[in-house]
């Protein structure tokens, strides 16, 4: 029966595979019978199955993987799901030219080797394409700022919204704005704010806390972003072409501080920071992101299923494997 549903459901390409999203995504493919390849500049965490394949390399240099038949990489007739990119702030203040790249280079030779083979293009942008939300939900349709700032911090905003255009000016582009993934794989050292504040819970210190706390933010576990992402790889071809992926629960970071502290049992209590101190350099502000999810639950039928509670207990959890890992 596997062997019918892989000769019948084409297969998938996807970069960053290695990522805390990738590796979900990949395993959900296989499981309905997919055939899987990868792209990472890393080795790990995900093995493909019977007829997939990985490549080591970077999406940035596609044509050079596959020992130059780098067309081979793009499945004919099939998808490919563009993941690779440089997260995290600590990592895009350290790599802003790298982090920009990725999104644009990257994505603008994944749309020809498309358009050559016939494939489909899910590229993986960013909440942080609308700045800051000026206290109202953000809809696929509000306009752009004309402005992300300076470098190097503008340099992921910069590179999601022209890879954007790219992908959606193509025939079968299509564009998943993420809202706060976050879930067991994301590693505190790039700055990510929930790992960082399990991470420091666990270890019996303050939670690091940037301002006064009332920047507001919508969280997704990883697993739901994963099958949304499945969702919108199968979607039909009339479906929207651009679609926010997100969670509902809206929390300001201060209490998010206290419910993590809640939920861990462990009341270590915050303490005020920097954003230089916490990241490694000006890290800009945005008070208030939060997603009008309405069109990805008419058009993909999804809706996240796991809260605030899921995703904490699930870092701690990789926290605490990890910790006896290292033993």
């Amino acid at each position: 029966m596997q062997s019918q549903s892989s000769s019948i459901l084409p297969p998938v390409l996807i970069t960053g595979v290695q990522g805390m999203i990738g590796r979900r995504v990949a395993r959900l493919l296989e499981q309905r019978g997919r055939r899987v390849f990868g792209v990472d500049l890393r080795s790990g965490g995900w093995t493909p199955a019977k007829g997939g394949g990985f490549w080591l390399g970077d999406v940035r240099r596609i044509d050079l993987l596959a020992g130059g038949r780098f067309l081979d990489l793009v499945p004919e007739g099939g998808h490919v799901l563009h993941l690779a990119s440089v997260v995290g702030v600590v990592e895009v203040l350290r790599r802003p030219v790298e982090c920009h790249e990725v999104s644009v280079e990257g994505t603008r030779k994944l749309v020809a080797l498309c358009q050559i083979r016939g494939a489909g293009l899910l590229f993986s942008s960013s909440s942080e394409v609308y700045g800051d939300g000026g206290g109202r939900k953000l809809s696929e349709w509000d306009s752009l700022p004309e402005t992300y700032g300076a470098w190097p911090r503008a340099a992921y905003p910069e590179g999601k919204r022209a890879a954007e255009e790219m992908v959606l000016a193509s025939d079968r582009g299509r564009v998943a704005r993420l809202f706060n993934v976050s879930g067991p794989g994301q590693g505190w050292e790039t700055g990510m704010v929930l790992p960082t504040f399990v991470r420091a819970c666990l270890d019996g210190r303050p939670l690091p806390l940037i301002g006064d706390g009332q920047d507001l933010r919508c969280f997704q576990h990883v697993d739901d972003a994963a099958e949304a992402l499945v969702r919108f790889l199968d979607a039909p071809e009339d479906v929207q072409r651009l679609l926010n992926v997100g969670g509902n629960e809206r929390w300001a970071i201060a209490d998010l501080a206290e419910e993590v502290q809640r939920i861990l049992d462990r009341p270590v209590g915050v303490k005020q920071v920097s954003a230089e101190e916490r990241y490694g350099g000006p890290a800009g502000g945005c008070h208030h992101r939060e997603p009008d999810l309405r069109a990805m639950q008419q058009e993909l039928g999804h809706r996240a299923r796991r809260g605030l509670r899921q995703i904490v207990l699930d870092l701690a959890g990789d926290v605490s494997l990890q910790a006896r890992s290292a033993v």
